[in-house]
Protein backbone atom coordinates (compact mmCIF):
# COMPACT_ATOMS: atom_id res chain seq x y z
CA UNK A 1 0.00 0.00 0.00
CA UNK A 2 3.03 1.54 0.70
CA UNK A 3 3.78 2.12 -2.96
CA UNK A 4 0.45 2.98 -3.94
CA UNK A 5 0.76 5.91 -2.01
CA UNK A 6 3.74 6.96 -3.41
CA UNK A 7 2.92 6.13 -6.80
CA UNK A 8 -0.33 8.34 -6.27
CA UNK A 9 2.07 11.15 -4.66
CA UNK A 10 4.61 11.29 -7.53
CA UNK A 11 1.47 11.05 -10.01
CA UNK A 12 0.09 14.09 -8.86
CA UNK A 13 3.49 15.83 -9.55
CA UNK A 14 4.38 15.85 -5.94
CA UNK A 15 7.95 14.10 -6.39
CA UNK A 16 9.60 16.13 -9.33
CA UNK A 17 10.32 12.63 -10.09
CA UNK A 18 7.43 12.15 -13.01
CA UNK A 19 9.64 15.59 -15.15
CA UNK A 20 12.64 13.53 -14.83
CA UNK A 21 11.66 10.10 -15.95
CA UNK A 22 8.69 11.25 -18.57
CA UNK A 23 5.62 9.76 -16.41
CA UNK A 24 2.37 11.16 -16.99
CA UNK A 25 1.15 10.62 -13.36
CA UNK A 26 -2.92 10.93 -14.70
CA UNK A 27 -2.45 8.37 -17.13
CA UNK A 28 -0.18 6.00 -14.86
CA UNK A 29 -2.98 6.50 -11.99
CA UNK A 30 -5.83 5.82 -14.74
CA UNK A 31 -3.78 2.79 -15.71
CA UNK A 32 -3.17 1.75 -12.20
CA UNK A 33 -6.76 2.08 -11.30
CA UNK A 34 -7.64 0.26 -14.11
CA UNK A 35 -5.72 -2.55 -13.20
CA UNK A 36 -6.50 -2.87 -9.91
CA UNK A 37 -10.77 -3.13 -11.09
CA UNK A 38 -9.72 -5.62 -13.34
CA UNK A 39 -7.26 -7.20 -10.99
CA UNK A 40 -10.38 -7.38 -8.79
CA UNK A 41 -12.90 -8.65 -10.88
CA UNK A 42 -10.86 -11.61 -11.85
CA UNK A 43 -9.33 -12.70 -8.35
CA UNK A 44 -13.39 -12.37 -7.18
CA UNK A 45 -14.79 -13.97 -10.01
CA UNK A 46 -12.65 -16.00 -12.67
CA UNK A 47 -10.45 -17.05 -9.86
CA UNK A 48 -12.60 -19.24 -8.02
CA UNK A 49 -14.10 -19.99 -11.58
CA UNK A 50 -10.58 -21.02 -12.76
CA UNK A 51 -9.83 -22.78 -9.24
CA UNK A 52 -12.95 -24.73 -9.49
CA UNK A 53 -12.17 -26.12 -12.84
CA UNK A 54 -8.37 -26.95 -12.22
CA UNK A 55 -9.51 -28.77 -8.99
CA UNK A 56 -12.39 -30.76 -10.96
CA UNK A 57 -9.81 -31.75 -13.69
CA UNK A 58 -7.59 -32.75 -10.86
CA UNK A 59 -10.33 -34.68 -9.58
CA UNK A 60 -10.88 -36.14 -12.85
CA UNK A 61 -7.38 -37.02 -12.99
CA UNK A 62 -6.46 -38.16 -9.43
CA UNK A 63 -9.60 -40.17 -10.40
CA UNK A 64 -8.30 -41.81 -14.08
CA UNK A 65 -4.67 -42.55 -12.20
CA UNK A 66 -6.73 -44.09 -9.43
CA UNK A 67 -8.77 -46.23 -12.21
CA UNK A 68 -5.89 -46.83 -13.72
CA UNK A 69 -4.11 -48.26 -10.57
CA UNK A 70 -7.40 -50.50 -9.86
CA UNK A 71 -7.75 -51.22 -13.54
CA UNK A 72 -3.59 -52.96 -13.21
CA UNK A 73 -4.98 -54.38 -10.22
CA UNK A 74 -7.46 -56.17 -11.58
CA UNK A 75 -5.97 -57.17 -14.84
CA UNK A 76 -3.09 -58.48 -12.44
CA UNK A 77 -5.52 -60.62 -10.74
CA UNK A 78 -7.37 -61.93 -13.71
CA UNK A 79 -3.87 -62.97 -15.43
CA UNK A 80 -3.79 -65.00 -11.91
CA UNK A 81 -7.10 -66.50 -11.71
CA UNK A 82 -7.04 -67.22 -15.53
CA UNK A 83 -3.52 -68.83 -15.19
CA UNK A 84 -4.65 -71.07 -11.88
CA UNK A 85 -7.94 -71.87 -14.36
CA UNK A 86 -5.36 -73.16 -16.82
CA UNK A 87 -3.98 -74.97 -14.10
CA UNK A 88 -7.05 -76.15 -13.10
CA UNK A 89 -7.99 -77.40 -16.66
CA UNK A 90 -4.90 -78.59 -17.37
CA UNK A 91 -5.00 -80.81 -14.24
CA UNK A 92 -8.95 -81.63 -14.60
CA UNK A 93 -7.62 -82.79 -18.43
CA UNK A 94 -5.01 -85.18 -17.25
CA UNK A 95 -7.02 -86.66 -14.56
CA UNK A 96 -9.56 -87.10 -17.43
CA UNK A 97 -7.14 -88.91 -19.18
CA UNK A 98 -5.98 -91.19 -16.67
CA UNK A 99 -9.46 -92.25 -15.71
CA UNK A 100 -10.18 -93.19 -19.34
CA UNK A 101 -6.59 -94.80 -19.72
CA UNK A 102 -8.03 -97.11 -16.10
CA UNK A 103 -11.44 -97.33 -17.99
CA UNK A 104 -10.12 -98.60 -21.13
CA UNK A 105 -7.67 -100.74 -19.23
CA UNK A 106 -10.87 -102.34 -17.50
CA UNK A 107 -12.68 -102.55 -20.86
CA UNK A 108 -9.61 -104.07 -22.33
CA UNK A 109 -9.37 -106.63 -19.23
CA UNK A 110 -13.50 -107.50 -19.13
CA UNK A 111 -13.64 -108.21 -22.73
CA UNK A 112 -10.57 -110.63 -23.21
CA UNK A 113 -11.70 -112.09 -19.92
CA UNK A 114 -14.80 -112.34 -21.66
CA UNK A 115 -13.34 -113.41 -24.77
CA UNK A 116 -11.17 -116.55 -23.01
CA UNK A 117 -14.82 -117.41 -20.97
CA UNK A 118 -16.19 -117.59 -24.48
CA UNK A 119 -13.15 -119.43 -26.03
CA UNK A 120 -13.51 -122.05 -23.15
CA UNK A 121 -17.15 -122.74 -23.32
CA UNK A 122 -16.57 -123.09 -27.04
CA UNK A 123 -13.73 -125.41 -26.37
CA UNK A 124 -15.94 -127.30 -23.81
CA UNK A 125 -19.05 -127.56 -26.35
CA UNK A 126 -16.41 -128.80 -28.85
CA UNK A 127 -15.37 -131.26 -25.92
CA UNK A 128 -18.80 -132.54 -25.26
CA UNK A 129 -19.60 -132.98 -29.41
CA UNK A 130 -16.60 -134.77 -29.74
CA UNK A 131 -17.89 -136.82 -26.78
CA UNK A 132 -20.48 -137.46 -27.95
CA UNK A 133 -19.31 -138.20 -31.45
CA UNK A 134 -17.43 -140.50 -29.86
CA UNK A 135 -20.33 -142.26 -27.88
CA UNK A 136 -22.65 -141.90 -31.59
CA UNK A 137 -19.41 -143.68 -33.44
CA UNK A 138 -19.10 -146.77 -30.34
CA UNK A 139 -22.72 -147.48 -30.38
CA UNK A 140 -22.43 -147.78 -34.27
CA UNK A 141 -19.71 -150.04 -33.97
CA UNK A 142 -21.33 -151.66 -30.90
CA UNK A 143 -24.06 -152.39 -33.34
CA UNK A 144 -21.86 -152.81 -36.33
CA UNK A 145 -19.61 -155.97 -34.38
CA UNK A 146 -23.25 -157.03 -33.35
CA UNK A 147 -24.66 -157.52 -36.62
CA UNK A 148 -21.08 -158.92 -37.89
CA UNK A 149 -21.13 -161.78 -34.86
CA UNK A 150 -24.62 -162.35 -35.53
CA UNK A 151 -23.63 -163.34 -38.40
CA UNK A 152 -20.61 -165.01 -38.16
CA UNK A 153 -22.01 -167.43 -35.68
CA UNK A 154 -24.71 -167.89 -37.95
CA UNK A 155 -22.37 -169.41 -40.39
CA UNK A 156 -20.93 -171.10 -37.93
CA UNK A 157 -23.65 -172.75 -36.66
CA UNK A 158 -25.03 -173.28 -39.66
CA UNK A 159 -28.31 -171.34 -39.20
CA UNK A 160 -29.62 -168.08 -39.11
CA UNK A 161 -29.56 -166.57 -35.65
CA UNK A 162 -32.80 -163.94 -36.27
CA UNK A 163 -34.17 -164.33 -33.32
CA UNK A 164 -34.47 -160.90 -30.90
CA UNK A 165 -33.66 -162.98 -27.68
CA UNK A 166 -30.50 -164.17 -29.58
CA UNK A 167 -29.25 -160.71 -30.72
CA UNK A 168 -30.07 -158.68 -27.38
CA UNK A 169 -27.78 -161.72 -25.34
CA UNK A 170 -24.97 -160.74 -28.60
CA UNK A 171 -25.41 -156.97 -27.74
CA UNK A 172 -24.61 -157.87 -24.00
CA UNK A 173 -22.06 -159.22 -24.68
CA UNK A 174 -20.41 -156.90 -26.54
CA UNK A 175 -21.56 -153.64 -24.36
CA UNK A 176 -20.03 -155.38 -21.33
CA UNK A 177 -16.84 -156.40 -23.20
CA UNK A 178 -16.66 -152.49 -24.46
CA UNK A 179 -17.32 -151.91 -21.10
CA UNK A 180 -14.42 -153.72 -19.75
CA UNK A 181 -12.10 -152.58 -22.44
CA UNK A 182 -12.97 -148.65 -21.55
CA UNK A 183 -12.25 -149.38 -17.53
CA UNK A 184 -8.62 -151.06 -18.16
Amino acid sequence: MAVIAQSLVFAAGGGGISDGLGINGWAFLSQLVSFLIVFFALWRWLLPILLKTMNNRQNIIREGVENAERATTALAEADAQASQILTNARRQGQDIVERAQKIAEQEASRIRDEAYAQAEQIAQQNIARIHQEANRARAELSRQVVNLSIDAAGRVVGRSVNSDDNRRLVEEFVIASNDQARNN
